[in-house]
């Protein structure tokens, strides 16, 4: 038996050893080693299975097929990381065009498809075998573990349920360790909801963040419920800091952000106590490269997010452009665990407005810009053309419009110099158009906040 297969055969079975914990509710012991495990051991295990992965990839996916064979040939777990990083990239186009073409199992084996929503491209198909639905619960499990979930805790699913399979996906993963899971879903009003909270004693609850914003506003639960409530976990947006505020107080618990792509089958990387990015789960490989040229580009700074997967056994990816921005976080996170972790989500590589003098603006500055303005509890900015200049048609959802909160809108607008410039000096920028509304437009389920409007005129 060759190194590689014996190093395959022991991770493997460290791998059901750690899943036969799990499986027996003994999360306080998986904890305990998720913490002590070292950095050379896990980089180790990825070595070994990114060779397994690329020559699985070269061999049975279609897509793969006929660029890996070649570019792999000499492929070892030494310099794998570097053929890797010469390897062409894979576009979400790639995955629109024919999902088919990356499956890497027989159809067969397929035992659950489900898709992208389609919000950055066309819908997705993803493929998955019972390997990949079995492995993909033990990376959340690995996640409800970092945030504290346990077995006695009753869990809320307020995501969608529908193609998207986030919601069952996640309820899955929360039966693997025996937890009570109430499907209520977001179809369900926010009464409803407060109705299930107070009944089960729920003590987790599940969802997006504007949902759970939403609801943490219309509801008025008391101190007995919150008191009860543990965590509150969330994904698929992002969550400016006073709303995580809000949601925390008024909810009660602990809320955690996790990030995942449904092309990976869902959960990529989670929160952990010490709130600082997320942690990445070692079934997949982070890169961050210069999105115009696709180089890579040093540990922290902020660039694409590019992954690839090593344990999707039916629909693989490799060197996946996520879209994302992010940047990988060194040095040890304060919670002991030494799995990589990434920067929260700044916005999409193609999210960048050119605003004025060639300012390019990420839809994160004016989350930042509004965070501290309690009037404001939702914003949408529209960039239009107007006599020659860019002008902000900028949408305030308050429920106390007057004139002093556009006058305050406009005054946090203008602490962004290059805003202030642009108007005054470059002559290039209208004055901003402040609009305050009772309810914004909601185009997707991952709304944009920052939108050119200057792109769609003839």
């Amino acid at each position: 038996m060759t190194s590689q297969k014996i190093l395959t055969y022991i991770i493997s079975r460290k791998l059901l050893n750690f899943r036969r914990l799990i499986e027996k509710q003994n999360l306080a012991k998986v904890s305990r080693r998720i913490s002590s495990v070292s950095i050379r051991r896990i980089e180790l295990s990825k070595r070994v299975n990114a060779v397994n992965i690329l020559k699985h990839s070269a061999e049975n996916s279609p897509y793969y097929q006929k660029t890996l064979p070649d570019l792999i040939q000499n492929l070892n777990r030494k310099n794998v990381f570097s053929i890797l990083r010469t390897l062409p990239f894979t576009t979400s186009a790639d995955v629109s065009e024919n999902s088919e073409q990356f499956l890497a199992v027989p159809k067969s084996k397929i035992v659950s498809i489900h898709f992208t929503y389609g919000t950055t491209g066309n819908k997705k198909t993803i493929y998955n075998s019972k390997n990949d639905l079995s492995r993909l619960n033990y990376s959340y499990v690995l996640g409800f573990i970092n945030c504290g979930i346990d077995s006695s805790d009753i869990a809320q699913m307020v995501y969608s349920y529908g193609v998207w399979a986030l919601a069952s996906h996640i309820q899955d993963a929360l039966r693997t360790i025996e937890i009570i899971v109430l499907p209520t879903g977001n179809y369900m009003n926010f009464k409803g909801q407060k109705k299930f909270i107070e009944e089960f004693g729920t003590t987790v609850i599940f969802g997006t963040p504007s949902y759970v914003y939403n609801l943490a506003k219309e509801i008025d639960l008391p101190e007995k419920s919150k008191e009860t409530m543990k965590t509150i976990m969330m994904g698929g947006e992002g969550l400016p800091e006073h709303r995580r505020k809000i949601i925390e107080e008024r909810l009660g618990g602990e809320v955690f952000l996790n990030y995942g792509l449904n092309e990976f089958g869902g959960g990529i990387g989670s929160e952990c106590k010490a709130h600082c990015g997320y942690h990445i789960f070692p079934s997949n490989i982070v890169e961050i490269i210069n999105p115009q040229t696709g180089e890579l580009i040093e540990d922290g700074e902020w660039g694409e997010l590019v992954l690839t997967s090593l344990n999707r056994e039916a629909m693989p990816l490799i060197r996946y452009r996520t879209g994302d921005v992010s940047r990988i976080i060194t040095g040890e996170c304060e919670c002991g665990v030494k799995l990589p972790r990434i920067d929260y989500i700044r916005g999409r590589a193609d999210d960048r407005v050119i605003i004025g003098a060639a300012e390019k603006y990420y839809p994160i500055v004016f989350d930042k810009l509004f965070d501290s303005m309690k009037e404001v509890q939702d914003y949408w900015i529209e960039i239009i053309r107007e006599d020659e200049r860019d002008t902000m048609q900028v949408y305030i959802l308050s429920k106390n419009g007057s004139k002093d909160l556009e006058q305050k809108v406009i005054d946090k607008l203008y602490t962004l110099d290059s805003i202030k410039v642009d108007i005054e000096t470059t002559k290039t920028l209208n004055k901003p158009q402040i609009i305050i509304v009772d309810k914004l437009p909601n185009n997707n389920i991952k709304r944009r906040r920052l939108v050119d409007k200057r792109k769609f005129k003839p």
